[in-house]
């Protein structure tokens, strides 16, 4: 097994659903990967919150069925060893109507608490590709602020609030980070650019206003020196460059 395999198997690691020789290999790996042996920790914990919340108590008549079986059951005689050419007498069928319904019990808790096992692998791989998103999502964030030339600038708008601008040209990356910018009005949305002297305006993404940490990453920085925020109809300009009033506007810091 390669070793990009390995990413793969944290769900199955955190369930315990390895075979020996897969999990000694993937053990081995967890130690050389911060990154897995931080996801195998977070679905354990997602594991035990699942079966937390997915616990269930068995039917009380299941209890009152074992009960009421167990008085209508005839006991086994002692068993004693017979003598030979000893004809083996006694109610021999109510013994194993019992054992028959003991294992329909057993199946059908087994069917039961397999449902809830069954649930909670679901809710586990919705966890599980929630968690990809997130990773997806924000994994461009954490590779800017892990550059070497990124640089930061804080910048207000004259209506109020503002943001930090992000920007690394290694990465021809940048970042803006909304806060405290009043909500956009009704059927408005704030709309970034990339601008520059000889540069189109470039949209970067939309924004709503309102709290703060909301943002958006832009890939592409050639020939881009401003950052600019207008407010566009829902859905950004329809045109393709600023159509409303820009309430924000600064130098990329890179």
């Amino acid at each position: 097994m390669s070793t990009p395999d390995m990413h793969t198997l944290t769900g199955a690691y955190a369930l315990d659903a390895l075979s020996d020789v897969e999990r000694a290999q993937f053990r081995r790996h967890l130690d050389q990967c911060e990154a897995c042996a931080l996801e195998v920790r977070e679905l354990r914990e997602t594991a035990v919150r699942l079966g937390a919340a997915m616990d269930e108590e068995p039917p009380a008549e299941l209890k009152q069925r074992v009960l009421a079986e167990m008085r209508t059951t005839r006991q086994l005689p002692p068993r004693t060893r017979p003598e030979p050419g000893e004809r083996v007498r006694g109610p021999r069928r109510r013994p194993i109507l019992a054992a028959a319904a003991a294992a329909v019990v057993g199946l059908a808790g087994a069917g039961v608490f397999g449902g809830i096992a069954l649930h909670t692998q679901n809710r586990l791989d919705t966890a599980q590709s929630q968690l990809d998103q997130a990773r997806d999502r924000y994994r461009p964030v954490s590779e800017l602020l892990a550059a070497p030339d990124v640089r930061t600038e804080h910048v207000t708008s004259p209506g109020g609030g503002g943001g930090t601008v992000l920007a690394s040209r290694l990465l021809d990356r940048m970042m803006f980070q909304e806060a405290e910018l009043p909500a956009a009005p009704s059927g408005r949305v704030y709309q970034a650019w990339l601008m520059g002297p000889h540069l189109e305006p470039r949209p970067a993404g939309l924004l709503p206003g309102g709290p703060s940490g909301n943002l958006v990453v832009a890939d592409g920085l050639s020939g881009a020196e401003q950052f600019a925020i207008s407010v566009e109809p829902t859905g950004g300009s329809p045109t393709g460059a600023p159509t409303g009033n820009v309430v924000l506007a600064t130098n990329l810091p890179a």
